[in-house]
């Protein structure tokens, strides 16, 4: 890294400092919720968004990107809204200097260049980490005393002893951290650039209900959200970034699958688009179990196209989770219908062999 990269990093600091954000969000028009006023445990409303990244986005448009999503839950009654993973790192995009540096990074990453990921990170955790973080609480803990709703503010790359972590943060309504969740299975970039895993699964009691946070590839594991529920989680929130797959049956594997292992709801927010040359796709929703979802597949609610924005919001019933499954569900189900019917097909097709007198006898 050199003197340029050095004062890119001062000049974005200054950009994104607690006191130019506070002055820009008191300009803001942002919304401020009342449904907290009034908890029904069968009227939950939660919102996932969904977020298209492209490069080089400006300072305002960095922020309005944020507040226009979080005006649109607000606007729909929303009393939680869940952010995708990364998104601590947006401020980076600002910076057509830090951006280009990005740009090498993620090269090396594909290349695994080891010696020169780790003069990144170095950088990173120098000049960026600990500034980055004061700006982003302070930016998101200002949203959630405004809006008054609970913020699951996404994730961000956060500097401690032991190393650098990925670190999901939930906001209260008054600006507290009520919760902080490292990720614990991480991806194999993650792992390529010296991340360290997260230990234990952190829960939180809100006015809404007990939450859980699983990030990225958490999700897809079933001890997580065992030990999630276990602790009396009953909505898990997904924020996710990045992938590759454009198969429905991954993203089927994920938050969606967790919801038919265990009696718990689901937010799963995703970062997409076009960015540094690779075409991400994703399917963002919020889902539940078969038989405390209204069409009884598991979908409350997703994205139609796995390459824009979106802002979901949708009604929870947490009341269901407690009632016994329906015995019946298999008869409206329509995922366990196509399965019986795949069933059926293999079965109509398999000869049947006549006995003959002799082998009866």
């Amino acid at each position: 890294m050199n003197l340029k990269h050095i004062a890119a990093a001062k000049r974005l600091l200054a950009h994104w400092s607690p006191t130019r954000l506070d002055h820009l969000l008191e300009e803001s028009e942002i919304k401020m919720s009342r449904a907290l006023e009034y908890i029904m445990p069968n009227n939950i409303k939660v919102t996932s968004v969904q977020l298209s990244l492209r490069a080089e986005a400006s300072f305002k448009e960095c922020i309005s990107m944020i507040v226009d999503h979080l005006n649109e839950a607000v606007g729909e009654g929303s009393q939680l809204i869940v952010f995708p993973e990364y998104i601590g790192l947006l401020p980076l995009l600002s910076s057509p200097t830090l951006f280009d540096l990005c740009y090498q990074f993620s090269e090396d990453l594909l290349n695994r260049e080891e010696q020169a990921i780790q003069d990144g990170l170095r950088f990173y955790s120098k000049y960026l980490a600990q500034p980055l973080l004061e700006s982003y609480c302070r930016f998101f803990s200002l949203l959630a005393i405004k809006s008054s709703i609970y913020i699951l503010a996404g994730t961000n790359i956060v500097k401690t002893r032991e190393g650098l972590v990925n670190r999901a943060f939930l906001f209260d309504p008054d600006g507290n951290i009520i919760l902080q969740q490292d990720k614990l299975h991480l991806s194999p970039q993650e792992k390529l650039c010296g991340l360290i895993a997260g230990k234990e699964i952190v829960t939180a009691q809100t006015k809404l209900c007990r939450v859980s946070v699983l990030t990225g590839t958490d999700q897809r594991v079933f001890e997580a959200a065992s030990a999630a529920h276990l602790r009396g989680a009953q909505l898990l929130l997904c924020p996710s970034a990045f992938c590759s797959s454009h198969s429905s049956d991954y993203f089927q594997s994920c938050a969606f699958m967790r919801c038919q292992e265990q009696p718990v709801f689901a937010v799963s927010s995703w970062l997409t688009g076009d960015f540094m040359d690779l075409p991400f796709r994703a399917i963002s929703g919020i889902y539940a179990p078969f038989s405390a979802s209204k069409m009884g597949n598991g979908v409350i609610v997703q994205t139609e196209r796995p390459s824009g924005n979106a802002c979901l919001t949708a009604r929870i019933d947490l009341e269901r989770l407690g009632q016994d499954p329906d015995l019946y569900i298999s008869d409206l189900n329509p995922i366990v219908e196509e399965m019986a019917r795949k069933e059926y097909g293999l079965a109509r097709q398999t000869q049947v062999v006549q006995q003959t007198d002799e082998e009866e006898s």
